[in-house]
């Protein structure tokens, strides 16, 4: 299937070239809170470019390092939700990136400057536990305008674009990699309610 949201024109992930499109603060967490069906992410597989051929296997805490390691996220967007098709609905991707005390109890690590790429691949296509940095995903189209700076304390619109996922398709995985030339960061993926703490990590809304 090729209609989904890396395949609208624009995708799940990308090199950040535009300014933050911030998500209004509510309360103590940053962005405003998420419906209960939020789609979290189903894998997160760090992959490193220093040791390309070295599967890491899914993990729940992500992990970037400058110019090394980066993070494929999985999703998958479903074809019904509540009963209705989802192949006209939007779907906005955004990563909240609450700060570590917002976080707690759940773990979150920041340094550096904030430059961020992501880089999709195309619809379908996704990670599991024999991905190395030299056996990616299909590389796909990404999002031209993502945030050019994402630190700690905000929640980020990564991307808004047509859901595109056919009926009857039993829903299709999205899927990109976070990496960085100059920033660390380690996030522990929650769910949309945030488990505790605020929500942490990547998620698509369907409206």
């Amino acid at each position: 299937m090729r209609t989904s949201i890396l395949c609208a024109g624009s995708a799940l992930l990308t090199t950040a070239l535009a300014a933050p499109s911030f998500i209004s603060p509510r309360d103590s967490c940053p962005g405003d809170p998420y419906p209960a069906g939020a789609i979290s992410p189903n894998s997160l597989v760090p992959i490193a470019k220093s040791n390309p051929d070295h599967a890491y296997g899914i993990v729940t805490t992500g992990v970037v390092t400058p110019d090394d390691f980066c993070t494929i996220v999985d999703l998958l967007i479903p074809d019904y939700i509540d009963g209705e098709s989802t192949l006209l609905k939007t779907c906005t991707l955004s990563l909240s990136l609450p700060s570590s005390s917002q976080a707690s109890p759940h773990t979150v690590e920041f340094s550096g400057p904030g430059h961020f790429t992501f880089t999709g691949y195309l619809t379908g296509f996704g990670a599991d536990e024999s991905t190395t940095y030299n056996k990616q995903p299909v590389l796909g189209p990404s999002p031209p305008f993502p945030p050019s700076v994402i630190v700690p304390g905000s929640s980020y619109v990564i991307a808004t674009l047509p859901c595109g996922i056919l009926p009857g398709s039993g829903g299709q995985t999205v899927a990109g990699a976070l990496c960085s030339k100059d920033t660390s960061l380690k996030w522990e993926q929650t769910g949309p309610g945030g488990d505790g703490g605020c929500p942490l990590g990547f998620f698509v809304v369907v409206t």
